[in-house]
């Protein structure tokens, strides 16, 4: 699905990535430390980041052009998101750029609402939200209209323990029920734990096996968690950061998510989406 060849991007002298050959064709985590060149890598794969040098194409097409961008939602590392629209506009908005004015958020989208316990999101503007609100509301933009890869960078950034596992969840229902391929950059150990596959950077170039003191200790399998993990419903702290080489995500311009791609097919309509 994704190929990658002879990949470089520098930031002015400085090289922050080289990749020489990579074949991306199940989910994926990229580890590593803060500068390894994680935030790059999704940047260029999104088609947000023209590389210096080589090839990035994703079923077929180069990243950045309209097929590509057709297959392709990003989840930023901090949510862009309408100031003045609620959620659900937002995602009834991104629904209708990909696949006309009568396009209602895909299935996915509507599953994960369930899934990450955010109905009551739903109405809300952003300013209502706490920043893990705030994280699964770009989620549930990104996932507004169908895709066969989902972006993300540092996911679960400002999530508290139960919404992190949700999230998990969700992550596993889009790759099983609707075949999405996950490439996501963590340092979240139940993250790693939960990804088929796992790609450490350092310096900006492949390395064999990730670092412990990069990824952190490895969580129980997605099998040994329950409905009774605790915390409280959002955090709002843990800040985070941006692993970003020095990149940002748009000339300047940040864009909400799941906003990049053109209109794919297959939407299915719910009645808090529908059409007024």
């Amino acid at each position: 699905m994704i190929e990658i060849r002879g990949l470089q991007h520098r930031y002015g002298k400085a090289l922050a990535l080289d990749v020489p050959r990579l074949s991306i064709d199940a989910s994926t985590v990229l580890v590593g430390h803060n500068g390894a060149g994680k935030s790059t890598l999704l940047l260029s794969l999104a088609g947000l980041l023209v590389p210096t040098d080589g090839v990035i194409t994703i079923g077929g097409d180069a990243a950045g052009s309209p097929g590509a961008r057709g297959r392709v939602s990003f989840v930023p590392d901090s949510p862009a998101l309408f100031d003045d629209l609620t959620l659900a506009d937002q995602m009834r908005y991104v629904a209708r750029l990909h696949g006309g004015r009568k396009a209602t958020p895909a299935e996915a989208a509507n599953e994960l609402v369930e899934l990450l316990d955010a109905t009551e999101l739903l109405d809300r503007l952003p300013s209502a939200m706490s920043k893990g609100q705030r994280q699964k509301a770009s989620l549930l933009v990104a996932t507004a209209r169908p895709c066969s890869v989902l972006l993300a960078d540092e996911p679960t950034t400002g999530l508290d323990t139960e919404s992190r596992v949700a999230l998990l969840r969700g992550f596993a229902h889009l790759e099983q029920a609707a075949g999405v391929i996950i490439v996501s950059s963590t340092h979240d150990g139940e993250l790693i734990a939960a990804t088929p596959g796992r790609l450490r950077l350092s310096g900006g170039r492949p390395a064999a096996e990730p670092d412990p003191a990069a990824v952190g200790p490895v969580a129980p399998s997605p099998a040994a968690w329950s409905d009774e993990d605790g915390g409280s419903d959002d955090s709002g702290s843990d800040d985070g950061g941006s692993d970003d080489e020095g990149a940002d995500s748009g000339g300047g311009h940040p864009q909400p998510a799941g906003a990049a791609a053109p209109p794919p097919s297959r939407w299915r309509s719910r009645s808090r989406f529908s059409q007024e």
